[in-house]
């Protein structure tokens, strides 16, 4: 990559963070996300994207969200909860079981290979999903729209939902955080790791990603660059060892965008095509998925001793961050939000190697990607370096 792309790879970021800044202001959720995918694939299916970023940004980039991830695991406030956080935890475990049978069922209807469609409805850390989907044999363009999709939606009825099920308004709990323990979250926008002296943060995030990568590649990780820091990162972060190595802010952002791209820029007319038929379908999948999680919690309301609204608000299928400020704005028990929202996250992401072997027997003879003539996910995708090569032919043809 010569200076002139490289200028124009940080031009397009600067633009792309402005733009979801502001999209961020009028409540949209995961801008930066969205809009570097939208922006990728607008400009690769237009010729105009810039020559791809090196394989090693990726890693790197995987590597430092992975460290974001393992940096929300605050075990005080699981202990805060008690006894009570089994039974919500069971429930949280019975989510991401119940958005696995939504997505074989929905798989089946639309004919889509089983693991791009378990990736897609799999609820919570849809950027860490997102990143992960290559690595794991899935296509990562429509695990990412159906991801976005789902947090679009639930999103935008979180706020009515919870309103319509809170019955103890008036009252008020302790402030919360994703990545509270490690992270300050009255830092400037322009600092990119959480703590003030911002040298030695990053020395700790990147020791963290050179130690994770390491593990994850001697214990066989199928996606090692940010499967691997994040669990050094929760077990640095659960001992408590240090603090303010998360990447935050700016940099948080940043790291969002640059996956975005990664994703949009893989993005073909045939693909664009082919999920539009499927939204309709998707939406149907998406909506009976919040409504079983919705059940669900109205089940465990009679076990424990929580508000309805904050039961519901903890085991929604994603859409954590748009989740924490409903609760915020509610007052609503943002502890027990936030802890079982991570233990979710964090557990379902160890667990995706495992979960995608087993669901390999579900897979049939082809995949709905590969029977109408696209690239077909995963193992059997074409590397990204032939991408790249197709894409710098294309754009010098």
């Amino acid at each position: 990559m010569n200076p002139r792309q490289a200028i124009s790879w940080i031009a397009l970021s600067a633009a792309v963070l402005g733009g979801a800044a502001l999209l961020g202001r009028v409540g949209v959720p995961a801008p930066q996300m969205i809009l570097a995918i939208v922006t990728g694939a607008v400009l690769a299916l237009t010729g105009t994207l810039p020559k791809p970023l090196p394989r090693q940004v990726n890693t790197g980039v995987q590597a430092m969200l992975g460290v974001l991830m393992g940096s929300y695991l605050q075990v005080s406030l699981l202990t805060s909860l008690g006894l009570d956080l089994l039974p919500v935890l069971a429930i949280t475990a019975a989510t991401v079981v119940v958005s696995i049978v939504v997505a074989l069922i929905f798989a089946r209807a639309v004919k889509m290979d089983v693991r791009t469609a378990t990736l897609g409805m799999l609820a919570g850390g849809s950027a860490a999903v997102v990143s992960a989907a290559d690595d794991l044999g899935a296509d990562p363009r429509r695990v990412a729209f159906m991801q976005y999709l789902r947090v679009a939606l639930v999103a935008l009825s979180a706020p009515a939902i919870a309103a319509l099920l809170d019955d103890q308004a008036g009252i008020s709990y302790s402030s919360a955080t994703l990545g509270g323990s490690v992270t300050d979250p009255d830092l400037p926008y322009w600092m990119i790791m959480g703590r003030s002296d911002q040298l030695a943060g990053l020395a700790i995030a990147i020791a963290l990603c050179l130690i994770g990568v390491r593990l994850g590649g001697w214990l066989r990780m199928p996606n090692a660059a940010l499967l691997g820091p994040m669990l050094v990162t929760a077990v640095v972060t659960a001992l408590g060892l240090s603090h303010g190595y998360a990447p935050t802010h700016l940099f948080k952002d940043l790291l969002f965008v640059l996956i975005g791209f990664d994703v949009g820029a893989r993005f073909t007319r045939q693909v664009v095509r082919e999920m539009a038929r499927m939204i309709p379908g998707m939406a149907v999948a998406i909506v009976a998925l919040s409504v079983l999680v919705a059940g669900m919690a109205l089940g465990l309301a009679y076990f424990v001793n929580f508000a309805l609204s904050d039961l519901y608000l903890a085991t929604t299928p994603g859409g954590i961050n748009a989740v924490l400020a409903t609760a915020d704005k509610m007052g609503a028990n943002l502890p027990l939000i936030t802890s079982v929202q991570t233990v979710r996250l964090l557990g379902m992401m160890l667990l995706l190697p495992l979960l995608m072997r087993v669901l390999r027997r579900f897979d049939g003879p082809a995949s709905g990607s590969e029977a109408d003539g696209a690239e077909p996910p995963g193992g059997g995708q074409r590397p990204r370096q032939h991408e790249a090569r197709e894409h710098e032919a294309a754009q010098h043809g």
